[in-house]
């Protein structure tokens, strides 16, 4: 195995505990834990230390350790505005361009399914998955590559905050309509009914994030 792949096998491992809440915010991960750890040299840990920061998970100033992101109600609100404008140009692409709705339709099964005591992390995958689903369908990979960005933080920002879904049926509940609109390809009535869960979304997000700093 070369130290590339094995810097890879760690920022998978890091980015999987990181995104399922295994860290919390601010915490450091510090490169001689990481290598005892690991069982691999510091150099190859800074890799995928690196490869993480790139992502927006972890920040690193210098000739310091390495911090899980911490998000503020600045953060929570920019993630929107980037998000916003790139989902509201996939809805166009899909519906104008007639594209197929196959794999937003499998995502929306997958999150009806989902048991009523799903774990939360589940369900927020479930939620992006969706989402995802849309930029897949669109069909413009600069988009799709922006989102994931974007997912990746917001994966980042739901493990942290630890969310209490009230019901998993009504939060998959509310992108059925949003579906059912993408198969009218009616896109004045999607971009409403994601006008509109962009802004609960964020209000949820603001909510959250001021309780944990009272």
């Amino acid at each position: 195995m070369t130290p590339v792949s094995v810097a890879d096998a760690v920022a998978d491992e890091l980015r999987r505990r990181l995104l399922a809440g295994h860290y919390l915010a601010g915490e450091q991960l510090r490169d001689t834990d990481l290598s005892e750890e690991f069982g691999i040299a510091r150099p190859t840990v800074r890799v995928a230390v690196q490869m993480l920061v790139a992502d927006g998970l972890l920040e690193r100033g210098r000739g310091r350790s390495a911090e899980v992101r911490r998000f503020t109600a600045s953060d929570a609100v920019d993630l929107y505005t980037l998000r916003r404008p790139i989902e509201t140009r996939a809805l166009e692409l899909v519906i104008e361009g007639d594209h197929r709705l196959d794999g937003i339709a499998l995502a929306m099964d997958r999150f009806a399914a989902l048991e009523s005591d799903s774990a939360w992390d589940v369900v927020a995958d479930h939620d992006i998955g969706f989402h995802r689903a849309v930029f897949v369908a669109a069909g413009s990979p600069h988009l799709l590559r922006t989102f994931d960005d974007v997912g990746s933080e917001m994966r980042l920002l739901i493990a942290q905050l630890r969310p209490s879904y009230g019901s998993v049926a009504d939060l998959a509940g509310e992108h059925e309509p949003m579906l059912l609109a993408l198969k009218a390809r009616d896109l004045s009535r999607a971009k409403s009914l994601w006008d509109m869960h962009f802004d609960e979304s964020e209000q949820f997000f603001l909510n959250l994030i001021k309780e944990r700093t009272l």
